[in-house]
């Protein structure tokens, strides 16, 4: 009987100190999204053309298949206060949070990952909007995972996509010379 306690006592206490599953993080992405020549373009990229009602940048983070998060939090940093955060800034149900000098916002939600772990959380460029350098920090369960460092410019300093030319056509296809 003692023996069987000695083991109980034992294996109580390395059960009791054994490591938590921890957050893994296995991958990020960060994407630029916006209309241009009539198409869609999403590029993985870190420079935000500053297009109102047009640009999106998303996020996205991949945890590890053990993690079962509790709560996310996305800290946006911006390079100067914002005038105006819309509706953001006054509805108490979207869980985000301005910085009492309106350069911060920060969203605290449940993470819905995906099968593959995948999670994520898209911003619009808005009127007003400022230009420079942006910050997006991620944690889960208060452990940081990542952080997006990206640049909103002006449409005139961005790099454009090269527009897809149409090929040339053959002659006999419109009997054209």
């Amino acid at each position: 009987m003692r023996r069987l306690a000695a083991i109980a006592a034992l294996s109580g206490g390395l059960l009791a100190s054994a490591p938590t599953l921890a957050v893994e993080l296995v991958d990020s992405v960060f994407q630029v999204t916006f209309r241009y020549a009539g198409s869609e373009e999403v590029l993985n990229d870190t420079v935000v053309p500053l297009l109102p009602d047009n640009a999106c940048y998303t996020w996205y983070v991949r945890l590890g298949q053990a993690t079962a998060p509790k709560t996310a939090t996305e800290v946006l940093t911006l390079p100067v206060p914002l005038a105006d955060w819309g509706s953001v800034a006054t509805n108490p149900d979207d869980g985000i949070d301005i910085s009492a000098d309106s350069s911060v916002a920060t969203r605290t939600f449940t993470p819905e990952p995906d099968a593959e772990g995948w999670f994520s959380h898209a911003w619009c460029v808005a009127a007003g909007d400022p230009t420079g350098d942006h910050a997006i920090a991620i944690a889960v369960d208060g452990v940081p995972l990542t952080r997006f460092d990206f640049t909103v410019v002006l449409p005139e300093d961005y790099y454009w996509p090269p527009i897809a030319q149409p090929g040339p056509r053959e002659r006999s296809v419109d009997h054209s010379w």
